[in-house]
């Protein structure tokens, strides 16, 4: 991996990190454990973004599917469940 490249994961990571904070303290309603799918559409792209980076950090062991492919999955997705469970769909399946 060339400098120019660890510089960019690095920058992404400490984003991800600083929005994955941010909503760890505004409650428990902002993590997809607890959030309806109605919650879901009202959120913003970064809210979405943040949401899934904090689900794969907590929940999956191989982070091969990057936050974003997530809240892109979930988006699409028109199962009507409970947000933890449509998210595990997503990454068991590896849809992007």
């Amino acid at each position: 991996m060339s400098g120019r490249s660890r510089a960019i994961s690095c920058v992404a990571a400490c984003v991800l990190q600083v929005m994955t904070s941010a909503l760890a303290q505004a409650g428990p309603e902002t993590s997809l454990l607890y959030l309806e799918p109605a919650d879901w559409a009202k959120q913003s792209s970064a809210q979405r973004i943040a949401l899934a980076a904090d689900f794969m950090r907590i929940f999956c062991a191989d982070q091969t599917m990057v936050p974003a492919s997530l809240a892109d999955c979930l988006d699409r997705d028109a199962t009507n469940g409970p947000m933890f469970e449509r998210a595990s769909a997503c990454v068991a399946s590896g849809r992007r």
